[in-house]
């Protein structure tokens, strides 16, 4: 199946799940140095908003540190570069650290020159005590602050937080991959998924899967794991707890592919799978919801493209250009081209300019009769699930305690966007969960929308939810609406 590209041709309406988030912006960072721009993800059209020049050769994107309002990348030469969304300059932060990986909230974990492994979030640098076994080692997220360092020879385990070595787990040698939010982590082996909870309980649980499998990736909220298998689909897990001392882990379907996958990605909405072909410079869509294969488009991939930006457009590269094409249709349909634009350096950034922030498009909601009962689009954050989809995984959150008179209620502060409708759509997420949440309005133009838990009495029953949501978080009181 081979996508449609006409600019003529009509996209029949398909229908999306409510309250997907948009996208703040496409970034375009140089691959030779020099300049950023920001731009719209669906028309690639240049908002208002660069740095001029000063940026060294970009290699790849990273992630964004809303709550500093930095988007970070990784130059040619290994290093940490910032840049200032607010500010409009770039800096190097980490000139000796490697290995750079990111979390969705932009806390970034690598190695240090001595093989430590290192955390830097809020512009803070902490390199933990513990040792990390020797040869080849990947990091990937562990709740809080912790990381996990996975050696990939021996497929040790080590669970690293502030005071060292929390735990060390045996695993089989694999491909690792873990949740958004650390809770949960994958090692993927040639008959079967090994699921590791780095708190410790339950055990790690075993799940055998049939057929040669090559890639794995978790939903955007850890309900789904998507496993590329050589017979040329998608195994579709479905962990979950059982209490709190053992992990089930369920067969929920497949989804087709037009043959085998080396790679596959999900976007944030959880709605749309990429998965590249073994042989081939292409791509294959698919839609998670209605377990389809969409399109095959002709590209290129890369770290930073294609990618699915705002649940609705799909930014890939065409030759030397890059392309954005609407995927709302039957096809994808061709909607923007940026001439010349291959050989840079693309990522999502969940900010924009706020004098330029579109309004909230209208998203149709789909029948409850025309999703699939074992459908489901699994999202971090999404302001309404359809039907059949499960509410996030998080422990049963009491109602907070009643503050007392004349005491200053807490709050915990887990965000902050330029981008009000993806605010209000994680608080909404968090509420499902159990757990208190409001969005804080902007006093002033130029302050972001900020997610907050509570109230609480006191830090120390502030503190009790905070570790429970296994995220960053910071505690602060409100005082008219400020802190």
């Amino acid at each position: 199946m081979v996508a449609a590209c006409s600019r003529d041709k009509p996209a029949a309406a398909r229908h999306l799940p409510p309250g997907l988030p948009a996208e703040g912006s496409l970034m375009r960072l140089p691959a030779d140095g020099g300049g950023a721009i920001l731009l719209r993800g669906d028309s690639l059209t240049a908002l208002d908003w660069s740095i001029e020049s000063g940026i060294p050769k970009i290699a790849r994107g990273l992630g964004t540190d809303l709550e500093e309002k930095i988007v970070y990348a990784v130059d040619t030469d290994g290093r940490l570069v910032g840049l200032d969304l607010f500010a409009r300059r770039s800096r190097v932060y980490l000139a000796a650290a490697r290995d750079l990986v990111t979390t969705p909230e932009g806390v970034i974990f690598g190695f240090d020159s001595a093989g430590h492994a290192l955390r830097f979030a809020g512009r803070t640098l902490t390199t933990f005590r513990a040792s990390v076994d020797a040869g080849p080692t990947s990091l990937v997220r562990a709740p809080g602050t912790q990381v996990a360092a996975v050696s990939t020879r021996s497929g040790i385990i080590q669970v690293i937080g502030d005071d060292g070595e929390a735990r060390r787990i045996e695993a089989p040698a694999g491909r690792v991959t873990s949740t958004w939010f650390g809770d949960m982590i994958a090692v993927t082996t040639d008959s079967g998924v090994l699921f590791v909870d780095p708190r410790g309980k339950p055990d790690p649980t075993f799940h055998r899967v049939d057929g040669k499998l090559s890639s794995a990736v978790f939903s955007p909220s850890g309900h789904r794991l998507y496993v590329a298998r050589e017979q040329g689909d998608i195994a579709v897990l479905a962990p979950t707890l059982q209490g709190s001392t053992r992990l089930n882990v369920s067969d929920a379907g497949t989804l087709p592919l037009a043959g085998r996958a080396s790679a596959i990605r999900i976007d944030k909405s959880g709605r749309w799978l990429l998965a590249k072909p073994e042989q081939g410079g292409s791509v294959w869509l698919v839609d998670v919801v209605r377990r389809e294969l969409t399109a095959t488009i002709q590209t290129s991939w890369a770290d930073d493209l294609p990618v699915v930006t705002g649940g609705r457009t799909l930014v890939a590269r065409s030759g030397r250009d890059v392309v954005a094409y609407d995927i709302t249709g039957t096809t994808p349909v061709e909607r923007a081209r940026l001439s010349g634009a291959a050989s840079d350096v693309f990522m999502v950034v969940p900010w924009a300019p706020r004098t330029i922030l579109p309004p909230p498009s209208p998203v149709a909601e789909a029948p409850t009769d025309s999703v699939p009962e074992s459908a489901e689009v699994d999202s971090v954050p999404t302001a309404a699930q359809p039907v059949d989809s499960a509410p996030p995984r998080l422990d049963s959150v009491p109602e907070p305690p009643v503050t007392p008179a004349g005491a200053t209620p807490l709050y915990l502060q887990v965000s902050s966007s330029q981008n009000a409708e993806w605010a209000r759509a994680f608080a909404d997420q968090l509420k499902q969960g159990g757990f208190p949440a409001r969005v804080i309005d902007p006093a002033k133009e130029d302050e972001a929308f900020r997610v907050v838990v509570g109230p609480y009495p006191t830090r120390e029953e502030a503190d009790a939810t905070g570790r429970r949501l296994g995220r960053p978080y910071f505690v602060i009181t409100l005082r008219g609406g400020g802190t």
